[in-house]
């Protein structure tokens, strides 16, 4: 079930990219990649890789307190670009992971604290949803209530167009998946409100026909612009089923559960395209494209997908066929 995203590991880490279905080490190592994948493989259980992310994350932490966001293989070790600073969105990932982990470090929780000092500064809606999805999970609470009303105020509705920003880009169903989980755990009434709210807006704009269509990355879609049907990702799909999950979690409504379903066929041919994302091996390739399919196999891609499959799984949507892929 795992054997794309060993392949993609090294030693110290998972590399960023892929050349096809062979990792291409050259572009070294993302710090996002490593959080994701950490939580991904400690829901299986897969515990010699669970160390291997954590490891990375809690020693992205150079001097002066300082995060770096990319890193080289050098000379028999991983090297940070000092040019790079870990982004928003980056911290934000590292928090998500570091909150849910069990795993146990005194730098963890260096990490966290620089972190949490920043985080009332930050500016973009989306790294505040993934530090709020991983604060509900933990004692922070007036920073948690802090981020979460910055998240809330940055919602919208005016002219049809009911969401956070005046445009939708990647990872969208992050920020309705973070408020359904704020609303269940904290009885905040308002986030599940507005969670619904731009749940019902995401779904509509990103169907065609009836197929699920994620918005594409060559020129995203903004207020009163056209939809951009290319490139499709896998991140987009994956958010999208684990928000439903917990809009289904949160409503008992099936409408979620039949909607997760759809989107989670997207990756096996319930697409545009009508193409089939997953190799016979299990790897993820990259994005729909307008041509057909991009055949590179990177992190982001194969990371997703586990996440999806996760979903998927815990709301039993996965098909005979694809388990016994899984189970190879």
């Amino acid at each position: 079930m795992l054997k794309k995203i060993r392949q993609l590991t090294s030693k110290r880490g998972v590399y960023q990219h892929g050349k096809l279905d062979q990792p291409d080490p050259k572009f070294g190592y993302a710090l996002e990649d490593q959080a994701r994948a950490l939580l991904v493989v400690e829901e299986f259980g897969e515990k010699e890789l669970a160390e291997i992310y954590f490891n990375f994350v809690i020693n992205s932490l150079g001097d002066g307190e300082k995060i770096y966001q990319f890193f080289y293989d050098r000379n028999g070790q991983i090297i940070p670009d000092k040019k790079k600073e870990c982004s928003e969105d980056g911290m934000g990932m590292v928090v998500w992971a570091l909150m849910r982990t069990k795993m146990n470090h005194i730098k963890k929780e260096k990490i966290l604290r620089i972190i949490f000092k920043k985080a009332d500064g930050w500016k973009y809606v989306r790294a505040m949803t993934y530090l709020l999805l991983g604060l509900v999970t933990g004692n922070k609470k007036p920073l948690e209530d802090r981020i979460t009303k910055k998240i809330l105020v940055t919602y919208r509705e005016n002219d049809g167009w009911s969401w956070f920003e005046d445009c939708l880009v990647y990872g969208n169903a992050l920020l309705p998946w973070a408020l359904w989980e704020r609303g269940q755990i904290r009885k905040d009434k308002e986030a599940l409100e507005v969670a619904e709210k731009s749940t019902k807006f995401l779904l509509e704009k990103c169907q065609e026909n009836g197929v699920p269509l994620p918005i594409g990355c060559k020129g995203w879609q903004t207020k009163g612009g056209a939809v951009n049907k290319y490139d499709q990702q896998p991140i987009e799909a994956a958010y999208m089923i684990n928000c439903l999950e917990q809009a289904y979690l949160a409503t008992n409504n099936k409408y979620y559960r039949e909607q997760a379903e759809s989107w989670w066929k997207w990756f096996w041919g319930n697409n545009i395209n009508k193409i089939c994302l997953i190799d016979k091996d299990g790897g993820c390739f990259d994005a729909i494209t307008e041509e057909g399919v991009n055949l590179n196999q990177g992190a982001e891609s194969n990371i997703c997908f586990l996440m999806a499959y996760l979903a998927a799984k815990r709301m039993s949507l996965i098909e005979e066929g694809q388990q016994v892929l899984y189970h190879r």
